[in-house]
């Protein structure tokens, strides 16, 4: 059973410049929540989790697709699956955008999907528990994005 996910929070920045940023580099804007990068860029690990909750969190490898613009959105796929125990984790499938709001105000949303692992077992811990871990550890993890594309503009 597929799950959703989706969240936003803002930046008081123009959307243009925001939209700029993440379209530069291929996934550069990642580097300030970078925990490990390969060689080359070619890899990126980051810590995602409930914020405050360190825990909880997990090493996530994230793959960044091409982004491209949709009218006024631009749009970035993304994707993160475990570093470790990879089995034991599901792998989140996501749009990252990016819409303007005003002159200086942009809106930053996530909007993902996941399928629980471990079947039915999973299924079932998902709909008690982790589904919730997964909503926070989304929030968490868009704010530090928000944080690294409004420095970078």
């Amino acid at each position: 059973m597929t799950m959703f996910l989706h969240d936003f929070t803002y930046i008081d920045q123009p959307a243009g410049a925001v939209s700029e940023r993440l379209l530069a580099d291929h996934g550069s804007w990642l580097s300030p929540l970078a925990v490990h990068a390969a060689a080359e860029g070619e890899e990126i690990r980051v810590r995602v989790g409930p914020g405050g909750r360190p825990v909880l969190g997990k090493i996530v490898t994230v793959e960044v697709g091409e982004p491209y613009r949709r009218g006024e959105v631009t749009v970035a796929p993304l994707s993160w699956h475990a570093a470790s125990q990879v089995a034991a984790f599901p792998v989140l499938t996501a749009d990252l955008e990016v819409a303007p709001l005003g002159p200086g105000r942009t809106q930053l949303t996530l909007r993902g999907r996941y399928d629980p692992p471990l079947g039915a077992v999973g299924e079932w811990l998902d709909g008690v528990l982790l589904h919730h871990i997964a909503e926070a550890s989304v929030r968490s993890f868009l704010r530090q994005i928000a944080g690294a594309l409004a420095a970078a503009a």
